[in-house]
């Protein structure tokens, strides 16, 4: 009897788990799909999201945009999350990294980027809007509240996921286009006029979405307000397929272009225009680097050269600063913008590299 008593308890729960997912799926729809079929390895911190809902960019472009992390949690909540009451605590903390661009031998094009922050995991997130380019994008977990006990590895932890679509710091399209961006000791970017309004991340969304190439990118930016996420200041490296590319900076809240010069560009974590404010340029031994080798190999890398490159200038573990924080590259990229894919090594781990395309 007691056994019988048991497996009818159990049928209940089980009846009353598959109650709760229906109801899930039908209130979610694919967002509950999305959330379900997140990839993780857990050893080496990475897990990727193949986002199958509409994350709705569109509507939140026409509702005005945002100019806080703050707000996007409102937004997200609201539309994605159909006003359920889930805390979400966006966070973006400093971010010291690298990035440049280089031809293959074969003619071809890569950007290379390395992301220097605390010890964090990454999520790689495939999109693929009905009204844009399909792109594979890096975030860093934590901005998202994550920690190393939590992860989005538990599939009840990954509601927070949600919101991944909207963080991205480096990423590419089917195009071509690649974007990074890379954070300045300075003022926090506060345009103020009657454009929409977005942060920085919101930016990078916007352009792999909706640019093909370096001159659309410049262009989309241009009818937005920046607003800096979390009071910082950020500089973006563009790069395309034809090997344009460009570093976008913000100077008295004024949008600046820096072009190549005798076909280098690279970018860290200072000013490559003049600024007329003082400000703590850093970074500047990781640029020399990049020169240095670039310059000796006439700005030709193979997919190997450019990631020997990023580890030639990655951080194994900065000074703590006052908070007791200390930095080091949390993963470097390497985008092929002539056949779009990005190869991704995270810790510094050349043992444990991924490849993703945005059409795969």
């Amino acid at each position: 009897m007691k056994n019988k008593k048991r497996r009818i308890a159990v049928s209940i729960v089980c009846c009353v788990l598959a109650a709760v997912l229906c109801a899930g799926a039908a209130m979610f729809g694919r967002l509950g799909l999305t959330l379900a079929g997140v990839k993780c390895d857990v050893e080496n911190g990475v897990y990727v999201i193949d986002y199958k809902e509409d994350y709705k960019l569109q509507q939140l472009l026409d509702e005005g945009g945002i100019t806080t992390q703050d707000e996007l949690a409102k937004y997200l909540i609201r539309i994605l999350l159909k006003g359920l009451p889930i805390g979400i605590d966006y966070d973006v903390p400093s971010l010291a990294c690298s990035s440049f661009i280089a031809g293959t031998p074969e003619g071809g094009r890569v950007f290379g980027r390395n992301l220097d922050n605390q010890e964090t995991d990454l999520a790689v997130v495939k999109t693929a809007p009905k009204d844009g380019y399909r792109s594979v994008s890096v975030v860093n977990l934590s901005f998202l509240g994550y920690t190393k006990e939590h992860t989005p590895a538990k599939l009840t932890d990954r509601i927070v996921a949600m919101g991944a679509p909207y963080f991205p710091l480096d990423g590419i399209n089917e195009k071509g286009l690649a974007v990074g961006v890379l954070q300045l000791q300075a003022a926090a970017t506060d345009q103020n006029t009657e454009k929409v309004d977005v942060d920085t991340t919101l930016a990078i969304r916007i352009l792999l979405d909706r640019a093909a190439n370096v001159e659309e990118a410049v262009a989309l930016l241009r009818q937005y307000d920046m607003h800096a996420s979390a009071g910082g200041c950020y500089h973006f490296q563009l790069a395309d397929a034809t090997g344009k590319s460009v570093v976008v900076e913000y100077i008295g809240d004024e949008m600046v272009i820096v072009e190549p010069q005798d076909g280098f560009l690279a970018a860290t974590n200072f000013y490559l225009s003049e600024v007329p404010f003082d400000y703590e340029p850093q970074g500047m031994d990781r640029y020399d680097g990049m020169k240095e080798t670039l310059t000796e190999k006439g700005c030709v890398l193979t997919a190997e050269e450019a990631m020997a490159l990023l580890q030639k200038v990655a951080l194994t573990g900065t000074a703590p600063d006052a908070q007791g924080r200390s930095y080091s590259t949390q993963w470097s990229s390497v985008y092929d913008l002539t056949a779009p894919a990005l190869t991704l090594c995270p810790d510094r781990n050349t043992e444990a590299l991924y490849r993703f395309s945005p059409t795969e």
